[in-house]
């Protein structure tokens, strides 16, 4: 998921879903909401203000992040256990919270853990029960809305309001979905993909279908012919690069595949080396980043031309507490050289050096354990703050 720099502008809402009363509203947030409201002190009559003496320095005003960051509302579900400041690239996070299965969710939490924005997903998206999946996919716009995509159901456009203002319905859709400059979308098949189905397709807005990628037309032989887990490619990402060319990442096949706009492979990257690998992303120096599930699970820099890697962080954890950070699903370059990475519980921000300087966990360790196939976090998208 890319980094998106636009100002920190959030409204708290929360859309209820129509068919149940939904989790209790996040309030409006230009406060902390817990802070008792003060009376204004009026002074009395007797008293004379003495007129203000003009002075050559202007008023100090606070530079730090914590002092402009918006301000939200603490919830009991997540908390962030490790801010460093000095190291972190301050923003907000957005991300889906499935961590309860009956209402899953999108927020924006700042860097104090306080959530800013909040959508529970509304019944009307889904036109019944929930389907129980990590696998949604959010994105924040250039003019400010989120982009949803739920597996099995379609994309849609949501403003800071809760109303829906586009979708493509489209029940082979799962993982990922893009919002692409020319205003097309671009979005990925493979949750259970057979051969016979398009892996990725682009829409306009009006809804046609402009552009597809069968894997059949390349992969229809050994060794991939026959493969079924969880799909046959079971694609997890699509990404439109600046050449024009499409990253696309099959991860039953253990490796990533970029075409060009006619659909020609124009190379396969990451053979012997990657397994079950997520999200990949194409660096500015051409290396790729991604979330490896080689054992451990681990973000890794690898150079496409050559395999090597140069570059990768495996979380820690305690013992038997391995699957709260696995599986791994996303991994981010933040423009300081940071890597934001998405755990099945857990989101960190670590530096080159490998240390973690950002934090924020799901509270509820057992829950989201017992149902570690559909509750936590998938992905997450740190969008940068305007501090001056």
């Amino acid at each position: 998921m890319k980094l998106l720099r636009i100002p920190a502008v959030l409204i708290s809402i929360v859309v209820l879903g129509c068919s149940s009363t939904a989790p209790a509203a996040v309030g409006p947030t230009t406060q902390p909401t817990d802070a008792p409201s003060m009376p204004t002190a009026t002074p009395p009559a007797f008293v004379v203000v003495p007129t203000p003496v003009p002075t050559s320095e202007p008023t100090p005003v606070p530079t730090s992040a914590v002092a402009q960051m918006p301000r939200g509302k603490l919830d009991p579900a997540i908390k962030v256990t490790v801010y460093n400041e000095g190291k972190v690239w301050p923003g907000t996070t957005l991300l889906n919270d499935n961590h309860d299965a009956e209402w899953p969710r999108i927020i924006e939490v700042n860097m104090l853990g306080e959530v800013v924005w909040e959508y529970v997903i509304s019944r009307d998206l889904w036109e019944g029960e929930p389907l129980r999946s990590m696998d949604k996919d959010v994105e924040l716009l250039a003019n400010g809305n989120i982009l949803l995509g739920l597996p099995k159901r379609g994309i849609f456009e949501i403003d800071r309001s809760g109303e829906v203002v586009w979708s493509h319905l489209d029940e082979k859709i799962s993982h990922d979905v893009d919002r692409l400059p020319n205003g097309n979308t671009l979005y990925n098949f493979g949750g259970t993909d057979t051969v016979d189905d398009a892996q990725a397709k682009e829409v306009s807005p009006d809804g046609e279908v402009v552009w597809s990628w069968h894997a059949k037309d390349h992969f229809d032989r050994e060794p991939y012919r026959g493969i079924d887990d969880l799909g046959w490619t079971h694609n997890n990402a699509v990404e439109r690069l600046e050449n024009g060319n499409t990253l696309l990442s099959p991860r039953n096949f253990g490796l990533l595949v970029e075409v060009d706009p006619s659909g020609s492979v124009v190379r396969t990257m990451g053979e012997g080396l990657l397994n079950h690998a997520h999200d990949p992303e194409l660096l500015p120096n051409g290396n790729i980043l991604v979330a490896n599930h080689a054992k451990p699970h681990a973000a890794i820099e690898f150079n496409p031309d050559t395999g090597e890697v140069v570059w990768q962080f495996a979380p820690t954890y305690k013992k038997g507490k391995r699957r709260f950070i696995e599986p791994l699903r996303d991994a981010d370059r933040l423009p300081n050289g940071n890597v934001l990475i998405t755990g099945y519980g857990v989101i960190y921000e670590v530096t080159r050096e490998g240390e973690i300087v950002w934090q924020l966990v799901l509270t509820d360790k057992k829950t989201a354990l017992n149902g570690w196939q559909y509750l936590g976090f998938y992905k997450a998208q740190r969008v940068s703050a305007n501090i001056k």
